[in-house]
């Protein structure tokens, strides 16, 4: 039962729990004070008694939530309850020094720094006047014996102890919270730390995979079909059925470089599911970055050529990339220049550097980037940085098969 009860029992469900709590022992210990509080003082008597009891209630039932006013409470029935003196009342009612016990361990618990320090002043007041009170009634009966001063004496000690108690146990309760919530904090950080590791070495053994596939797969394809390719010319005229056999098997080495490709891009640059960008993306691209205040000039040369799928993305993402860095760190201009030809599409982006801008030594991880998708996509990226920043990239287009004669 105790097992289940503990999960149950939530700090939420806790606080919801606490403050009804609170309201009904506010109202039980105002009742009190009121019922054992002197009444023969007449009118004024009563007024006091009243003031004494709502004042002490209302501290308790806000000395959690609102300490700075339990305070304010504490000190009007405080007030009322030195006046009741004048009026033929006495010290001798122990709810209210129940009460203001409560509030003193709230302030120390639960207020600000501020109101701690007022709650130990009280509480320091309180001692103060114990001692004074019980110094003044000893020395009253001097005659006494020396047991009798020294059982007075002891008395004084623990009065004043116990009347610095409450403030003593609320800053031990604020602690143990405080000592719970950094712990709370650096097992989530350490938590959070430990996912970044993870994340950092699953992303180098997969930019890792993806170099090695790159370099034995893709290149061992190329081979392929660069063989196949030649073989398929060479065997045309006397063996067509062997052309045709070279042919498919250069075709399918294409088709599997592409595909590749694309798990290579895929494998080292994590993307969210879904379809990616590429040429029909581009010109959205370039008027998106015209809104933001890039004055931005393309120069196309050339029909668009076939691209693969990877490709058009490491184009696309190599052009947003340059296009970016021109508008976060140029001069507000940028040049964009596209050649097509037969076998490859040269790229350049050509922007000012911000007369302003201080000169990085941390490049960043964008040009990395842009140079990794390049490679992996078969093609090459060189980037020249001063006063003028120029990108320059170059990615192979698909060839398309040749007419072989009969």
């Amino acid at each position: 039962m105790f097992d289940s009860a503990i999960p149950w029992f939530t700090p939420a469900r806790r606080a919801r729990i606490a403050f009804p709590v609170e309201i009904a022992l506010g109202a039980w210990l105002a009742l009190a004070i009121l019922l054992n509080q002197q009444w023969w003082g007449g009118v004024v008597q009563g007024a006091l008694n009243v003031i004494l009891a709502t004042s002490f209630g209302l501290a308790v039932i806000t000395h959690r939530v609102r300490p700075g006013l339990a305070v304010i409470a504490i000190v009007t029935g405080g007030l009322a309850f030195v006046l009741t003196f004048l009026v033929g009342g006495g010290p001798n009612n122990g709810f209210a020094f129940l009460a203001a016990a409560l509030v003193l361990f709230g302030t120390a618990a639960y207020g600000s720094p501020a109101i701690r320090l007022v709650g130990l002043a009280l509480s320091v007041f309180a001692a103060a006047t114990v001692l004074v009170t019980i110094v003044a009634f000893v020395g009253a009966n001097y005659t006494a014996g020396v047991g009798y001063v020294l059982n007075q004496g002891l008395w004084l000690l623990a009065s004043a102890l116990i009347a610095l108690l409450p403030w003593v146990l609320g800053e031990l309760v604020r602690s143990i919270r405080n000592r719970r919530q950094l712990s709370a904090t650096v097992a989530t950080v350490s938590t959070q730390r430990d996912a970044a590791v993870t994340r950092a070495d699953l992303e180098a053994e997969r930019t890792r995979v993806a170099r090695d596939v790159h370099d034995i797969v893709a290149h061992s394809l190329t081979v392929v079909i660069a063989q196949a390719d030649g073989a398929r010319y060479a065997t045309a005229g006397d063996s067509p059925a062997a052309a045709d056999a070279f042919e498919t098997i250069a075709q399918t080495a294409r088709d599997a470089l592409a595909d590749v490709r694309v798990l290579l891009t895929e494998l080292r640059h994590t993307q969210e599911a879904g379809p990616q960008p590429g040429l029909t993306d581009l010109d959205a691209l370039l008027d998106s970055m015209r809104e933001s205040g890039l004055a931005l000039e393309v120069r196309e040369f050339g029909d668009r050529g076939r691209l693969t799928e990877a490709r058009a993305l490491a184009l696309y993402r190599i052009v947003q990339e340059s296009l970016t860095n021109a508008l976060r760190h140029g001069d507000g201009a940028a040049t964009l220049e596209l050649e097509w030809g037969e076998q490859a599409v040269d790229l350049v982006v050509t922007n000012g550097a911000a007369a302003d801008t201080p000169e990085s030594k941390d490049p960043g991880h964008g040009i990395d980037g842009m140079r990794e998708r390049a490679s992996l996509a078969g093609g090459e990226l060189s980037v020249h940085e001063g006063a003028v920043f120029r990108v320059r990239a170059r990615l192979p287009l698909e060839v398309e098969l040749a007419e072989v004669p009969a």
